[in-house]
């Protein structure tokens, strides 16, 4: 979380957003104190014309993704749509919430002007609510959308490892079945497997917990993605994997035990 989110918000280029397009949101929400209720999401238009995203859930490591600038013309559109750039200041409710939701946001734009706000229980006027769920639904449910049709997939294999043993989910295109090769094929899409950022797979520490991910498609693309189960973090979050894997387990798991 940045420090303009920290101190409340500003800008320093008010008034009609013009002809200048987003440059990047940072997006952070906090749910009472359930567990992964801290997410924080920034997106950010590179010069390619791709977007990075980076998503950073309680003290776990970064998350680092990229994907075409179609999300980015959409946070633009929402941020023109509900007019984003007028949102200022720190947003309070009339009464004292405890284990409450609170929200910041920063929006930087192509000419280095910017506009940061952020609220707890509490939105800015007229049809800010609606406006804060559409970015924060934006943002969280990219994760999860159904990429396009990829080419075909041909061999997969999942394995975990942990004090309790391994377990490993395996399929090939010998075996048949080629709705599951469809279904696996989503998964790895559903989870952004392809993108994944994590440990290098030829450097395995085998004396660790951890789980890898093998993949291979028609068109000669390979997908290796490994992470350990013991990174340092807080108590609680001690060997609990990263969003993206978390659902890569379970689906798996899901799938195969039908």
């Amino acid at each position: 979380m940045s420090l303009l989110s920290l101190f409340g918000c500003g800008q320093n280029q008010p008034g009609p957003q013009g002809d200048r397009s987003v440059q990047s949101v940072y997006f952070s929400g906090t749910h009472g104190y359930h567990a992964y209720s801290n997410i924080g999401y920034r997106a950010e238009r590179k010069e390619d014309g791709l977007t990075r995203i980076v998503v950073e859930v309680g003290n776990d490591r970064d998350r680092v993704f990229e994907t075409d600038g179609s999300l980015m013309d959409t946070l633009d559109s929402l941020v023109r749509t509900y007019r984003m750039y007028r949102y200022k200041g720190h947003y309070k409710p009339k009464m004292d919430i405890l284990d409450g939701d609170s929200w910041s946001m920063e929006i930087t734009f192509t000419d280095g002007s910017y506009s940061s706000c952020g609220g707890y229980m509490a939105y800015p006027p007229g049809k800010g609510a609606e406006a804060i769920g559409k970015m924060e639904g934006t943002l969280s449910g990219w994760l999860y959308q159904e990429p396009a049709e990829d080419v075909a997939l041909i061999a997969f294999r999942y394995e975990w490892f942990d004090e309790d043993g391994s377990e490993a989910y395996a399929w090939t295109r010998e075996d048949g079945d080629a709705d599951l090769a469809k279904q696996l094929a989503n998964i790895i899409r559903w989870n952004h497997m392809g993108s994944y950022t994590g440990e290098n797979l030829n450097e395995e520490d085998t004396s660790r917990p951890r789980w890898t991910l093998r993949a291979e498609y028609e068109n000669g693309q390979k997908i290796e993605a490994m992470d350990y189960l013991d990174r340092p973090a807080d108590n609680w979050r001690l060997g609990v994997p990263s969003i993206s894997e978390a659902g890569l387990r379970s689906d798996t798991e899901r799938l195969f035990r039908k």
